[in-house]
């Protein structure tokens, strides 16, 4: 009976040291760098922080809520030594940077009948670069730009001026929000997949 007992306490003593194995093993260290906008605040650095915690199996460590623990950021963005150092002081297997360098609206004709009316498109646009490093291998896994566009509202203009800046062209400010929010969800998600592709079996 005790040589059973033994061999059970042995297990679960495995079982659980493989389970904090696997965690350590899925540890991702993420800092997202947002760019400020007009009207609301940007919440892409929450989106993507949410989506990838849904993730099974992978345990995400915000940067921002380190606070005093957190190591200055790399003088040079552009050194990959310099990020493997600053993920490894942290502590985990993957270090996310995901820099976003653009989040803006524009307007685009998408129709014209010269002379008669204009048909013009509202497009929110968020451009950036994610950078993705395995810190326990010290590898760049990837290092590459995205763009995700998202159309809003879709206005005619009957007027032959074709001005771009027309007053009825604009959209409200809280359609703007809305147009930016899902414009975030849907680059969290873009993003959260092509990590779990890059880190899937490693």
């Amino acid at each position: 009976m005790v040589t059973v007992k033994r061999i059970v306490g042995a297990g679960l003593i495995l079982s659980l040291l493989g389970s904090f194995a696997l965690a350590s093993s899925r540890r991702i260290v993420v800092h997202v760098g947002t760019a400020p906008l007009a009207w609301a605040d940007s919440r892409v650095d929450y989106e993507i922080l949410t989506e990838l915690s849904r993730q099974a199996g992978l345990k995400v460590v915000d940067t921002d809520r380190l606070g005093d623990e957190c190591p200055p950021l790399p003088q040079n963005g552009y050194d990959p030594e310099a990020w493997l150092d600053w993920g490894t002081e942290i502590g985990g297997r993957y270090l996310l940077v995901v820099d976003i360098e653009r989040e803006v609206l524009e307007r685009q004709k998408t129709f014209s009948i010269p002379i008669i009316c204009q048909r013009w498109e509202t497009v929110a646009l968020i451009e950036g670069e994610l950078k993705l490093f395995d810190l326990q291998k010290r590898r760049v896994l990837t290092s590459e730009s995205f763009e995700k566009k998202l159309s809003g509202a879709r206005q005619f203009q009957g007027s032959t001026d074709d001005n771009r800046s027309d007053p009825s062209l604009h959209l409200t400010a809280s359609d703007k929000s809305r147009l930016f929010r899902n414009l975030e969800s849907e680059l969290a998600r873009k993003l959260t997949k092509r990590v779990m592709q890059l880190t899937r079996g490693r």
